[in-house]
């Protein structure tokens, strides 16, 4: 239920069930000790696959009808008002968590995700252990998948 509520905040489907019994299929089907994270990588593969659906959607489907194909389905590929205005809140929202991270906190997150250094350039550069930056991070992803959620 843990991981259908996280994949279910992050792709905002009602497809999220679906997704994350794909990537639980993918995750079971790899080496045993191949994923160091399962929770994370189930969770990144449920959301690159909702993703996946959405492209889908996008490109709209093709149906044949007398011996001919004919574009059934082709949505406006630009966002609309209304996802534009909540895309908006949600960014916004997201920077606020952010500001609430502790700096040291914030600053390796930042430095991981926007600027993507690797754990252990980060390391290097802050003079810390990895396993000190792993931390950061899970601190941040935890905090903010929740702040996120509110």
């Amino acid at each position: 239920m843990r991981l259908y509520r996280r994949v279910r905040s992050r792709t905002r489907r009602e497809d999220a069930d679906d997704h994350l019994q794909n990537a639980l299929m993918s995750y079971f089907e790899r080496p045993e000790g191949s994923v160091q994270h399962q929770d994370a990588y189930i969770t990144r593969s449920a959301v690159n696959s909702s993703l996946n659906a959405i492209r889908r959607e996008l490109q709209g489907y093709v149906q044949a009808a007398d011996d001919f194909e004919t574009l059934v389905n082709v949505p406006d590929p630009a966002p609309s008002q209304e996802d534009i205005y909540e895309s908006t809140q949600r960014l916004a929202h997201f920077h606020e968590g952010c500001e609430q991270l502790p700096d040291r906190t914030r600053q390796i997150f930042l430095m991981n995700r926007v600027e993507k250094m690797k754990y252990s350039h980060i390391a290097k550069s802050l003079a810390i252990s990895e396993s000190s930056v792993e931390k950061h991070i899970a601190k941040a992803l935890i905090f903010l998948s929740t702040w996120m959620d509110h």
